[in-house]
């Protein structure tokens, strides 16, 4: 399906003022990834104070990103009709609110409660973030952005468990609650002052505008191709982050900052391939890398996982492993972001909306489903690693590359 031209940038602003606006935008990716990391060090000590057992614990990770998916798909349709500005502030303001809620009332149903409002109000921000960058930006920029953007979620991702490792072994697991509240007051104060209202090619909300853009969407294979991808691949880092805790720190006995130390190094891994991934495009096209990525990390799941079976409670195997699927994830994640947006520059909203809550809710899925299972060995995580990249290379196979060739074929 053709997308209709259109002039881009879609607002003329000063680059000067384009710059101040990247500048207080993109911290605001760090918080999405400090969101979940932050508070996995902190899952074991939250089911022992409240004696409550480890599978509904994990669903603090769960509900987040269920209210994630659900916020990025709500506010699309409304920023593309109200605009970026007051959408923005009140995701802000939510996502303070919701935090306050479990330092004021310690039990499980409002930590619950508050981790969903948190993933609602995060996704609201995220996606208003990423179409601002579509109005203000030229056409050639958004696919790098989409990797800068992805380097941005990697410094959230490192300094995320690092920093929860530590307010948890000091301040307990409300520290973690009270540190969101701080930078998000910050970040509201920031956009406050900073952030004009820049969408003014508005769609109207109705449901007949609602479903011609919702099919035009989902009726684009490569999109959805990308998009399915984009979700199996996070799930390798959620699936760390749900069963990681445990597996470390409950079977195999290490504190909560080893843990935190770890997902520093994971986070760094993830980071240190955003920006490879913005070298690389420079010089290959993206089809060329998705390839080449998707199949080298499958193989190297593979022979970790038939490793596993000599090493079977190696910290060692399960941190070297995992370092490699961060590293995977941190490449193909921003690739598929940046080309997906690249694709729907004329209803951002709607794309990014759909585009989120696709792979969030397959990564809400596979940490529910984390949620029934005991992870007691380095080979289980393994396997789990190696079924999403399975899932990413039938994907890429089935909907990417066959079709590809089907195409050239019949021309």
């Amino acid at each position: 399906m053709n997308n209709p031209p259109a002039a881009f940038p879609a607002v003329a602003l000063a680059e000067k003022k384009i710059n101040l606006i990247l500048c207080t935008l993109l911290p605001l990716s760090s918080l999405t990834g400090m969101a979940v990391d932050l508070v996995a060090p902190s899952l074991p000590l939250i089911a022992s104070d409240l004696h409550i057992s480890s599978g509904i614990t994990k669903n603090v990770i769960t509900l987040y990103l269920l209210g994630y998916a659900l916020g990025n798909f709500c506010s699309g349709f409304l920023t593309d009709a109200w605009g970026r500005k007051h959408i923005l502030r009140a995701g802000l303001l939510g996502f303070i609110v919701a935090s306050l809620l479990p330092v004021v009332v310690p039990t499980i149903i409002a930590i619950l409660v508050a981790r969903f409002f948190e993933g609602i109000t995060i996704g609201m921000i995220v996606v208003v973030a990423r179409a601002i960058y579509s109005d203000i930006l030229p056409p050639q920029k958004l696919v790098r952005m989409g990797t800068l953007m992805g380097s941005m979620f990697g410094i959230g991702t490192v300094i995320g468990p690092l920093i929860g490792g530590y307010l948890q072994f000091y301040g307990g697991w409300k520290a973690c609650f009270l540190f969101f509240i701080a930078v998000a007051l910050v970040a509201f104060v920031a956009v406050l002052f900073i952030l004009p209202e820049t969408h003014f090619r508005r769609h109207s909300l109705r449901l007949k505008t609602i479903h011609h853009h919702l099919a035009e969407v989902l009726h684009h294979r490569e999109f959805m191709a990308l998009v399915l991808i984009m979700g199996a691949i996070y799930s390798l880092m959620i699936a760390f982050n749900t069963a990681g805790p445990f597996l470390i720190q409950t079977k195999m006995h290490h504190t909560p900052i080893f843990f935190g130390n770890t997902g520093l190094c994971l986070g760094a891994a993830f980071l240190g391939a955003t920006f490879f991934c913005r070298y690389c495009i420079k010089k290959y096209r993206v089809d060329q890398l998705l390839f080449f990525v998707i199949h080298l990390f499958f193989l190297i799941a593979l022979i970790a996982w038939i490793g596993s079976f000599f090493f079977f409670q190696s910290i060692i195997l399960l941190l070297g492993v995992s370092i490699a699927m961060f590293f995977s994830t941190g490449f193909i994640f921003p690739m598929c972001m940046g080309k997906g947006m690249e694709l729907f520059r004329h209803i951002t909203g709607t794309a990014t909306a759909m585009m989120y809550l696709i792979n969030i809710l397959m990564t809400s899925l596979t940490s529910f489903l984390l949620s029934f299972l005991n992870i007691q060995s380095t080979s289980s995580m393994i396997v789990i690693y190696l079924l999403l990249l399975a899932i990413c290379v039938f994907i890429y196979w089935k909907f990417i590359l066959l079709s590809s060739f089907s195409s050239t074929h019949a021309v």
